[in-house]
């Protein structure tokens, strides 16, 4: 799954890396971005794509006030899910990250680890949104996956990264069959992300400091 992530890096560098223009008049740099806030992410509402801040836990626009909030939209599902396969077919979008953070379940309790390219380039996630209107706000979901190589041995999902090359398609609204969206797109390949054990701080979604990403002893807390 993906359930926070750090995005630290400025808007000019998630414009040059996406190509896209960014809405943004200022982002702070975030350590531990966690649901229910705006993280940028890159989507084409506005009928372009642009970066701008969108609430993390999608709900669709017919859904009722009460409606769950997902945050996860499982790869597997998400082509085919009432509630998630409009947004997949139409609204597509982009999520930049420096990287996110799993919980490895161990004997001494869970430890968390901290997932980002072994290059320190920008990652982006594939989700999905709803574009808002005048009763809710626009919303977005994290596409995951199941874990990949080594990550395998920290957490059983992580989110889809995509590729730099893909991200044309992967925004494209007219591109909407589930077959040539899969063909046109691809996963970074898990040989390009490293990852490393991190302090219980995070747990906490108050911190939000550098530090957070420091590497420590796996029997460390």
């Amino acid at each position: 799954m993906c359930g926070r992530f750090a995005l630290h890096s400025p808007m000019g560098k998630v414009a040059e890396r996406t190509g896209i223009e960014v809405q943004l008049e200022h982002w702070s740099p975030r350590y531990n971005v966690a649901p229910g806030t705006h993280p940028p992410s890159v989507n084409g509402r506005s009928g372009k794509p642009v970066v701008e801040q969108c609430l993390w836990g999608f709900k669709p626009g017919w859904a009722a006030s009460d409606a769950p909030r997902p945050i996860n939209a499982r790869a597997e599902k998400v082509a085919k899910s009432p509630y998630f396969r409009d947004a997949f077919r139409h609204c597509r979008c982009l999520i930049p990250a420096d990287g996110w953070f799993e919980w490895k379940v161990t004997g001494a309790g869970k430890v968390p680890h901290y997932i980002t390219h072994k290059e320190g380039d920008l990652l982006c996630f594939a989700g999905v949104y709803d574009p808002g209107g005048e009763s809710h706000s626009p919303s977005f979901a994290i596409i995951t996956q199941p874990a990949a190589g080594a990550l395998r041995d920290i957490h059983d999902r992580m989110p889809v990264v995509l590729t730099q090359g893909s991200y044309r398609a992967w925004l494209d609204p007219e591109l909407s069959d589930a077959a040539q969206i899969k063909s046109a797109t691809k996963p970074l390949p898990v040989d390009d992300l490293l990852a490393h054990p991190v302090s219980t701080a995070v747990n906490r979604v108050t911190n939000d400091y550098p530090e957070l990403l420091d590497q420590i002893a796996c029997n460390a807390g």
